[in-house]
């Protein structure tokens, strides 16, 4: 049972980790870095102003804006990634970082259109504000104890993540124009569920489901964090989460804090909470919808981007819960036609122009983790070919000509403006657009090829609409002045221009006649959680995607053609008496210090040791230190076990290089005293001796992904040194000996994507091949094949996973290496000179309970697998084989612990075919076991 908890604690521990890339970027990138008594801003060159202003911001918020979560300042570094084409960004411990994912993000509807940057730093400073102050109490005691891994355990135990990323989304709400507060389809999530008459108590709120739309913790902390402070003050969290980190009281102590600081329970605190904002959602008018899709109680499905197609049937994409995005065709009667699974993209959004589909396929570096690219392809419905116009790319929201002879993007490279291209279908360059501090999305080809429309931002956030002539560098047609509001999802249907705006606390359809005169913009119709991407059909009639509790739905609707000039500004929803308008403007006034910039060394602090755990595993204490640099090149783990058995000790070290395209991989372990019986002169002796092992090696790891499949190689090679160097009395016995051995292979692994509720991809792959072999002294070799086919199973949410392994090492027993042989389940594995494994499982759901016990566990899903395994080991030397037949059943559960950690374990059935070796249940062919999670002891 002590085991069970430490190997559960050193789980919860480095389920904390996440975030970083390791070696994930190119060893060519040069880092400056701006280095304050707050905030060391790492850059690669070309960021010097953005980086001056993180570190301006950052020192302004320090400064002004941090009582309401505490004074306390650790000082921070943020490495600006400008490789990659995601939009993110983190704050993390062991080690204490934060990195900014710089590339804009295309949907302002989602995130707004304030500059990124500002965005960044607002929002994640936060993070660094509310670790900085988390570490009291009991915290601070576990981070003496276990450093900075200890206060990730205990802040997430305490303070749940709904918090941490609520007051984060609060702040950026005060601070900015467009704080997600502000955004209708952020706070649409709840209201759809209300909508819908689905009310589900708090905990399927926080651990999400498998059949249902949940919203994230991000909407569901901003609604407690905003209504928390309308109903108790500014400083009520501040108070509140001070106590929980110190865990005050030691047994839930955040609701216990909360309580003592409201005069509530916390679940009347959640309830009140959802009852503020379900009083503003009433009485909430949408135009009349007529429903073009059907929905399904237990699944969640979603339409989007609707394209009016010339044979009345809706082009659009489709995923489910259920199902992998596809494009599709849904016709008048409700009928869908598939056309194509829809390849892997970092954005899901696509065009469409006279049956060819245009749109983006992500195609990650081979090697470096944070650099990634797009692929422009086009899809011909008619004969179903897929054509790559160009690899390599930065671009994004590809639109193509009438004609099919010309494609529109958003470039967005690495230091450089955003800009608009127009190329042809060899991908040269025809035509380029930008203006220095406008970014630029959702380009569209007018009716007639000669212009473009497209949206563009400013840093404050203003949009507008504006129209170019192809070929004609003159001043832009502004369409929509800029204005303090978020557009998108452009469409042209002849010289009507429809789009989403947002207005009055709702994403609606608006649309400008661009013809000889031009008309509008008109209102076209209004859906109380929002419309994106309508199209006009022939009988006049509008349809649009819907966003509902039950996915986005495509519905048409009148078009209302109401003009109106004044299209307001964004608004903070249900929550604004707790603002201050004056906040929303102070990035605006943020002082410009001229910070100093100078060369970050890739060497600094290159050994940044973090963490420290102590363990026992009888009949081992084990105290290991943990090291991992800022740019995540050096991983490092210095560990002393001492052996009660043999009153041995050992010094060890493992560290592993990724600044370089090869990475360098080494380590060693000294023993001393060790200690074992032998028996000399027929008499039982206890002998001591003294061992050194170490390896260095290199392994490539590889992303080989693209098209509708993720595939990963990694290619390892390491040579070894065993030393034994005999002490004491054995020292006249025995000679001491050393020997090497090379140990080299290769793991591959590919899978195409998985809908949510699908237990394994419908076609995926996976095998290790590794060959280990003594090369001087001793003759031993083992050489060994395991791997793994995931196929489809009778129902959608089933699988078939056939497994296979093959194992053969030498006889003479001179030296016998590790066996990592997957023997069949029930059995004792038995290290045979030659073994070889079948096996068959068939995975399938068994129910979805959704249930929550007391706020520690919450199961999302029981799920079974019936197996068979068939394993036969041969003696060389004999050319005797026995065979190991299991045949059984395992009933896994899938799970959230605290209402944070998901974890699956299982219970295992075994009844043994063949019995002359005893199994783990000793005589019986009945065996039960318990299954554990893999992943507490990776």
């Amino acid at each position: 049972m002590k085991q069970f908890v430490f190997v559960w604690l050193g789980f919860l521990i480095f389920s904390q980790l996440s975030g970083q890339q390791f070696g994930g970027n190119p060893s060519s990138i040069h880092w400056n870095q701006i280095n304050t008594d707050t905030v060391r801003v790492i850059f690669p060159k070309g960021y010097d102003d953005k980086a001056r202003r993180i570190a301006n911001v950052v020192h302004y918020l320090q400064k002004h804006y941090s009582n309401t979560i505490g004074n306390n300042l650790r000082k921070v570094n943020i490495v600006i990634q400008d490789q990659s084409l995601i939009s993110n960004g983190y704050v993390a411990l062991a080690p204490y970082r934060s990195e900014f994912y710089v590339t804009p993000p295309q949907n302002a509807f989602e995130l707004g259109a304030v500059s990124w940057t500002d965005v960044l730093a607002v929002h994640e400073f936060r993070h660094v504000q509310q670790y900085s102050n988390f570490n009291i109490g009991l915290s601070k005691f576990a981070s003496f104890i276990l450093g900075e891994q200890g206060q990730a355990l205990t802040n997430t135990a305490a303070i749940p993540d709904w918090f941490f990323e609520g007051d984060a989304v609060f702040n950026e709400t005060k601070l900015t124009r467009q704080g997600r507060g502000s955004l209708p389809l952020f706070l649409s999530n709840y209201q759809s569920l209300y909508n819908s008459h689905k009310i589900f108590d708090y905990q399927k709120l926080r651990n999400g489901s498998l059949q249902n739309f949940v919203p994230d913790h991000y909407a569901l902390g901003y609604l407690l964090v905003s209504y928390g402070r309308i109903k108790y003050g500014n400083d009520i969290w501040r108070k509140i989460t001070a106590d929980a980190a110190a865990f005050k009281p030691l047994f839930y102590p955040f609701q216990g804090a909360l309580k003592k600081y409201t005069g509530i329970a916390f679940h009347s605190f959640v309830t009140e909470a959802m009852q503020y904002y379900q009083q503003q959602w009433q009485g909430s008018v949408s135009d009349t919808m007529h429903w073009l899709t059907q929905t399904d109680k237990h699944n969640v499905i979603n339409y989007r981007y609707p394209y009016q197609m010339s044979d009345g049937a809706i082009l659009v994409l489709k995923s489910s819960y259920r199902l992998v995005p596809a494009f599709y065709k849904v016709y008048p009667d409700k009928r869908e036609e598939k056309i194509a699974v829809r390849d892997i993209g970092v954005e899901d959004f696509f065009s469409y122009n006279n049956n060819r589909i245009v749109f983006t396929v992500d195609q990650p570096d081979i090697r470096w983790e944070n650099r990634d690219f797009n692929e422009l392809r086009v899809l011909d419905i008619n004969t179903g070919k897929e054509t790559s116009i160009a690899k390599h790319t930065k671009y994004f929201s590809p639109d193509i000509s009438h004609d099919g002879k010309h494609i529109i993007a958003i470039e967005n490279k690495p230091v450089t403006e955003s800009k608009v291209v127009v190329m042809d279908t060899a991908a040269q360059i025809l035509d380029s657009f930008s203006r220095k501090g406008l970014v630029f999305s959702g380009p569209k080809f007018s009716a007639n090829d000669q212009f473009y429309y497209v949206l563009a931002r400013n840093d404050k956030g203003e949009m507008s609409l504006i129209k170019n002539r192809i070929g004609d560098k003159g001043p832009s047609d502004k369409l929509l002045p800029f204005s303090n509001r978020i557009l998108g999802f452009i469409n042209v249907q002849g010289d009507t221009l429809l789009f989403s705006l947002s207005y009055k606390g709702r994403d609606e359809i608006w649309c400008i006649i661009d013809g000889k005169e031009r008309k509008g913009p008109f209102r076209m119709a209004s859906y109380s959680t929002g419309l994106y991407q309508a199209s006009l059909q022939a009988d006049g009639l509008l349809t649009a995607s819907a966003f509902t509790a039950d996915g986005f739905r495509l519905g048409s609707f009148s078009p209302r053609w109401e003009k109106i000039k004044d299209t307001n500004t964004l608004s903070d929803l249900y929550t604004g008496e707790v603002y201050l308008l004056s906040d929303h403007t102070i990035l605006d006034s943020v002082p410009e210090q001229n910070f100093n910039i100078s060369k970050y060394p890739k060497s600094f602090q290159l050994i940044n040791l973090h963490s420290f755990r102590p363990y026992y595993s009888q009949p081992e204490y084990s105290f290991t230190v943990y090291g991992q640099n800022v740019l995540n090149t050096l991983q490092t783990q210095i560990a002393y076990t001492y052996n009660q058995n043999e009153s041995s000790n050992k010094l060890g070290y493992t560290g592993i290089y990724g600044g370089s395209f090869l990475q360098p991989v080494f380590g060693f372990n000294q023993t001393w005293h060790r200690t074992g019986l032998a028996q000399i002169n027929s008499r039982d002796t206890i002998i001591n001796w003294n061992e050194l092992s170490g390896y260095a090696g290199l392994q490539l790891p590889l992303n080989l992904s693209g098209g509708k499949e993720y595939r990963y190689l990694n290619i390892f090679s390491t040579f070894n040194i065993d030393q034994v160097h005999w002490t004491g009395f054995a020292e006249k016995l025995f000679k001491s000996a050393q020997f090497n051995f090379i140990n080299t292979g290769f793991s591959y692994s590919g899978q195409i994507q998985k809908a949510v509720q699908q237990i394994y991809p419908h076609w995926a792959q996976s095998v290790l091949v590794q060959y280990r072999s003594i090369l001087n002294t001793y003759t031993a070799h083992q050489f060994l094949v395991n791997g793994s086919l995931y196929l489809p199973g009778i129902s959608g949410n089933h699988s078939l996973v056939l497994t296979g392994a093959f194992q053969q090492r030498d006889d003479l027993l001179q030296y016998l290496f590790s066996n990592n042989f997957p023997f069949s389940r029930g059995y004792t594995a038995i290290d045979f000179p030659q073994m070889g494994r079948l096996g068959i499982n068939y995975h399938f759901p068994l129910a979805y309970p959704d249930l929550g016990v007391g706020n520690i566990v919450y199961f999302q899903r029981i799920r079974g697998n019936l197996f068979y395994d068939d394993t036969y080991g041969k003696s060389l030397k004999t050319g005797t084989s026995y065979t190991f037949r299991t045949a059984g059943t395992e009933i896994y559960f899938d799970t959230r612990w605290w209402n944070q950690q998901p974890i699956s374990f299982g219970i295992r059935y075994c009844h043994l075919l063949d019995n002359q070796f005893n199994g783990l249940g000793g005589n019986s062919a009945n065996i039960w076991e318990l299954i554990l999670p893999v992943s507490i002891f990776n």
